[in-house]
């Protein structure tokens, strides 16, 4: 199978201390032993002037197999010129879009967990999918990160139909010629289920919209973790290929 890792954090936060050559070539180690056929370097763009470009490109041309660097990129309403401004600046393969706050709350955070036994469930279900269209509609990403990050502690809404909720937003990305990341770090969270949800991505399927593969690695013993597996179920319900990338253009791979 042609098997990719497009999500992965060598930078982690900020707080990895030997950030050197040895370190990025333990991630793709760890690819090729899992039969990754490519890896890409997005750690957050926060860090984006902390991170050894040079290093990186060093990695990039001396790799046995294709590694392709990128970005995720914290998508928030207001931040758009500053976004297309890093893209342009540092000449990326592809760019994810992924977000991680819904109106300055880091709804993700664990430190925030405490914070959900005070909100409306379903606004905020509601008020996360009215800015993931809005990362859809800027037309500055190649990929959505983690579709569905907002179930990331199991809550769930009671009383919408999250399903016509979605649709629409399926819809944007099929017109905008976006591609949907498989992402199996849901598995290591407390709603130990992958983004986007099944019922999700069998919706994507129908409507055609073009998937790639992520471990969200934060360490070179995950790249890779579970993308057989998210592989063989793609393919059992219809998907036969996966999207790579290389300068922002999008080259599709019989998996």
């Amino acid at each position: 199978m042609y098997l990719v890792d497009y999500h992965t954090h060598p930078y982690v936060h900020g707080d990895i201390i030997d950030y050197n050559e040895k370190h990025l070539v333990k991630f793709i180690d760890t690819a090729i032993k899992k039969g990754i056929r490519e890896i890409g370097f997005t750690d957050h763009d926060e860090f984006s002037d902390e991170i050894d470009w040079q290093l990186m490109n060093i990695i990039k041309n001396s790799s046995p197999i294709p590694v392709k660097i990128g970005l995720e990129f914290d998508y928030i309403p207001g931040r758009e010129e500053e976004i297309k401004s890093k893209i342009e600046d540092f000449k990326l393969d592809y760019a994810i879009g992924s977000v991680h706050f819904i109106d300055g709350w880091g709804f993700d955070n664990p430190s925030n967990l405490r914070d959900y036994k005070d909100k409306d469930i379903d606004q905020l279900y509601i008020r996360y999918y009215e800015i993931l269209k809005e990362l859809i509609k800027s037309n500055l990403f190649n990929i959505i990160g983690h579709f569905d990050l907002i179930k990331v502690f199991g809550y769930r809404p009671k009383n919408i139909d999250l399903l016509s909720i979605i649709r629409p937003i399926l819809l944007e990305i099929k017109r905008t010629e976006l591609v949907m990341e498989i992402n199996t770090n849901g598995l290591n969270k407390p709603v130990q289920e992958i983004y986007p949800a099944k019922f999700i991505l069998e919706e994507a399927y129908q409507l055609k919209i073009p998937i790639t593969f992520a471990s969200d690695a934060h360490s070179p013993e995950r790249v890779g973790e579970n993308i057989g597996l998210y592989a063989e179920y793609v393919k059992s319900i219809g998907y036969k290929e996966v999207a790579t990338f290389a300068g922002r253009e999008m080259k599709m791979k019989r998996i």
